[in-house]
């Protein structure tokens, strides 16, 4: 993610996901951050209201934000996904 992807529309104009077209601020902190340190907490600060009394994001930039915490999950050290080949 470390630079936006976008699909071609049948329209033929880009395809924003939910993130990119209500929060850019968001989704361009989102891709800078994509592999670092950082990351983690960034994503677990938006999907988990750690301040009290915010208003929340609309159904499907939660949705995103939410599968986008999920595969923090997937991110093992050992996972045999992020070994190369010549490691195996």
């Amino acid at each position: 993610m470390g630079e936006t992807v976008n699909t071609i529309g049948s329209n033929g104009e880009p395809c924003l996901s939910a993130i990119e077209e209500k929060f850019p601020r968001i989704a361009k902190a989102l891709s800078e951050l994509w592999g670092k340190e950082g990351y983690s907490a960034y994503v677990s600060s938006l999907v988990f209201d750690e301040r009290g009394g915010r208003q929340g994001f609309p159904p499907d930039v939660s949705m995103e934000l939410f599968t986008l915490y999920q595969l923090l999950d997937f991110k093992f050290e050992d996972d045999i996904w992020t070994q190369s080949d010549q490691s195996v």
